[in-house]
This record gives C-alpha cells, sequence and structure tokens, in this order.
C-alpha cells in the first residue's frame, strides 16, 4: 500500500488543528481511518475529507500534507512513529508533544515547535517561531529527547527549560536561548540574541560567537582544547545538524560556565576557527 497525501481544499478560512492527523492512523485503518477524523477549524467541525482531498501517493505508509497556504496548526502533535511531510508551511505546536517517528517541514513553523516533545526526529527547512522544544504554556517540562534541526532561523526562548535532546538552528535565534536549561544540547550556526543560558543549570550551547549579552552568573573558564567536539561534530555532520559555518575541524573553544546565581554548572561553547 501507498502513503497517502492530502490536498486542502480550501486554504482559505481560519486555521485547522490538525492534532490526531497521524501516519499511524495509516497502519491503524488507512485511507478511512483518516477520512472520518472530526477536525476544527475556527469553531466549526468537519470531516477531514470535507477539507481535505485524499489520494495515494509517496513511499509506503508516509502521510504527505499540503497545506496550499492554509494555516494548519498542531502538525504532528503526540505522533509516536511513521513520517510525516509537510510539503509547505506549518503554523503553530508543529511535532508538539512528539515521542517517536520522523517530521519533516518544507517551509516555516510557527511558535511552540517541538514543544515537550521527548522523541523523534523534527526537521525545518526554513524558520521556527517562539518557544522552539520549550514548555506548552502553562507548562514546566522542556523538550526531553529526540532531535530538532532547523535550516533557517529561530525565536525567543528556544529550548527553555529543555531536559535532554538535541537542537540545532543553522541560523540565528533571539533572546534567552536555553534559559532556565536542565540538559540537553542546543547548537546555533549564526549567533544569539541576549541572554543566552540565563537560570540554566546544566547542558551545552555551542556557538560560533559570544552572545549579544552573558548573564552576570557565568563565569569565563577560558579557551580550551574539548575532545569531545570531534565526537560531536562527527555525530553532528552525520545528521545534518552541524551548521554550514562551523569549524570543520579543531577542538578548542573557549567555554563559558554558569548560571552560577541558580547554582548551574552549564556551558556556552563559544567555537574557536579551526
Amino acid at each position: 500500500m501507498s502513503g497517502i497525501v492530502l490536498t486542502i481544499r480550501d486554504p482559505a478560512g481560519p486555521p485547522i488543528d490538525m492534532t490526531g492527523v497521524l501516519p499511524e492512523r495509516l497502519a491503524e485503518g488507512g485511507r478511512e481511518a483518516l477520512a472520518g477524523l472530526t477536525l476544527l477549524r475556527g469553531r466549526e467541525r468537519h470531516r477531514l475529507d470535507a477539507l481535505f482531498a485524499l489520494e495515494d501517493g509517496g513511499p509506503t505508509g508516509v502521510l504527505i500534507l499540503r497545506p496550499g497556504g492554509a494555516v494548519l496548526d498542531g502538525v504532528g502533535t503526540g505522533m509516536t512513529t511513521g513520517e510525516l511531510r509537510v510539503e509547505g508551511e506549518c503554523g503553530a505546536y508543529t511535532g508538539s508533544a512528539m515521542r517517536g517517528g520522523a517530521l519533516n517541514v518544507v517551509g516555516n513553523c510557527g511558535a511552540f515547535a517541538a514543544a515537550e516533545m521527548s522523541g523523534g526526529r523534527l526537521r525545518i527547512a526554513g524558520d521556527a517561531g517562539d518557544f522552539l522544544g520549550a514548555p506548552l504554556a502553562g507548562g514546566t517540562r522542556g523538550m526531553s529527547g529526540g532531535s530538532v534541526v532547523v535550516m533557517g532561523n529561530a525565536g525567543d526562548r528556544v529550548g527553555e527549560r529543555m531536559r535532554r535532546g538535541l537542537i540545532a538552528v543553522h541560523g540565528r535565534v533571539g533572546s534567552l536561548c536555553g534559559a532556565r536549561m536542565i540538559a540537553g544540547t542546543i547548537v546555533v550556526g549564526a549567533g544569539c540574541g541576549p541572554d543566552a543560558g540565563q537560570a540554566m543549570r546544566r547542558g551545552s550551547i555551542l556557538l560560533p560567537r559570544e552572545p549579544e549579552a552573558v548573564p552576570s552568573g557565568f563565569v569565563d573558564g577560558g579557551m580550551n582544547d574539548w575532545l569531545f567536539l570531534k565526537l560531536m561534530r562527527k555525530e553532528l555532520i552525520d545528521g545534518g545538524a552541524w551548521p554550514s559555518g562551523f569549524p570543520t575541524a579543531g577542538t578548542r573553544a573557549r567555554r563559558l560556565i554558569g548560571d552560577r546565581s541558580a547554582g548551574g554548572i552549564g556551558e556556552v561553547l563559544v567555537l574557536a576557527d579551526a
């Protein structure tokens, strides 16, 4: 059995909540399991097949979304297995609470992408909004596993309260990157705004240059050789997560340790040229 392609019938109108439109539905009941789902668009409920045309296409078991300009929120929310591709833009909450599988987005994503993610792989070819890998509104736990690669830029509070996993942004990120971070790794290819690592306790943030402003609780550990960077570089290059502007050899980096004001021993590593 081939995959299924969902093409929007009418892109005009309020955002569509795509919660529950997942590739595991194909394994459970095929086309019929998807067609009969009830989706919320604005304040109205619709069957999925009233909003999308369903066609066979793509690799076996893969679910392909073609938004055609419609705003799709919650794409991949709670996903556990399989592959979901989005040939266009996504709205908010892309890959939120994701636990497994692979979600690939050709365009941009809105706020809260990968929020509270605990597993799987999310790849965004464009930009991501604020709160990438952060807690959901009112939550206290950020990303706790899996990997996120953003080829463009991302907004403020990337990886806030992050507990585990990898976030790699090839472009630039906004302020408070890694704020209140507990563990995990954040890689930023083109620099970040002020207050990176504020109140972080553990974890690593890799940067090509010093952030605009470092929280006062950080101390300068100096420039040293860090052999683990060689292993990390190979792993990230293999996963497409090593930014093109980063050095391709060498293990030297300046280490900023903190945030001591929160009792933290995390690190901001500013990579040296090879």
